[in-house]
């Protein structure tokens, strides 16, 4: 790839960036009125508006740069993504089961409401995965290739080092700073984990959709979301106990990106790409 080309890759994923996480943020900064005006003042209501929003702009921006690929079902593909995240699964699902054990005595919110937050968790892992994994990673891919294995790991550590720079907009919801560094180290971490689970599944978004969407749900609950937290109470109370998981992710995804099985991937992708 030429330089012009690289460079308008590059634009591409800043705007796709801007069109994913800063365009709602701008109108509601530079029209503040007007915005919550438009969008529902009930809480949970805005919440799932806000991440219906994301999930068409992230599908919106996958066809624009015609990475429909992404979003592709494959039985055998889709079962492999979830394999291969089996320790996320396993590990937010007891996370998920430690938030649910406190919930007797606890004064829930209403059901309609536990039901839009449940379908908000979804539209968070397609708005996210469809924007980082299924637009900004391939973007990267075309930058750095994806016809060799370094190419492949370039792609997924750039893309994993914005979705952690991307929880700094926390920032201007009210979470502290020391919160904000907290979640924006271990999203880096988890992102590299994101990234090889996709590659893994033979390059489709859904196992990470639904493993995304555990993994918030897990948190959110255990923090206390279904007993009235709010997202910014729930992230608060995050702590530095949580980075312990960035070496146990970064391992994941070192053996998840293990030569024998990317270099037999990479060759698959590029046998593919001949016969196409």
């Amino acid at each position: 790839m030429n330089t012009k080309d690289k460079i308008k890759k590059i634009l591409a994923i800043a705007f796709s960036l801007f069109m994913g996480n800063g365009l709602l943020l701008t109108l509601a900064k530079l029209f503040p009125s007007q915005i919550n005006a438009m969008l529902p003042s009930n809480e949970n209501y805005r919440s799932l508006v806000v991440e219906l929003i994301g999930a068409v702009i992230s599908l919106g921006l996958i066809f624009l740069f015609r990475k429909t690929d992404i979003l592709k079902f494959n039985l055998k593909s889709f079962a492999t993504g979830l394999v291969c995240g089996l320790p996320l699964i396993v590990t937010y699902s007891l996370l998920l089961g430690a938030g649910l054990m406190n919930l007797p005595g606890k004064t829930l919110i209403p059901s309609t409401a536990i039901v839009m937050v449940a379908i908000r968790w979804f539209l968070i892992g397609v708005a996210e995965e469809g924007l980082f994994r299924g637009v900004v990673q391939e973007l990267f891919m075309d930058i750095f290739g994806s016809d060799t294995r370094k190419g492949v790991i370039l792609s997924i550590v750039c893309t994993a080092t914005l979705f952690g720079l991307n929880h700094f907009q926390n920032l201007l919801a009210g979470v502290s700073l020391p919160i904000v560094l907290i979640q924006a180290s271990s999203a880096v971490a988890l992102g590299l984990v994101f990234g090889a689970i996709t590659f893994r599944s033979g390059r489709i978004i859904w196992p990470m959709v639904l493993i995304h969407a555990l993994v918030d749900a897990s948190g959110f609950i255990y923090k206390g979301m279904l007993w009235g937290a709010s997202d910014v109470e729930s992230i608060n109370r995050l702590d530095a106990k949580s980075l312990v998981l960035i070496p146990i992710f970064t391992g994941i995804f070192i053996f998840l990106m293990r030569k024998s099985k990317t270099e037999a991937l990479v060759k698959a992708d590029n046998g593919a790409k001949a016969l196409a």
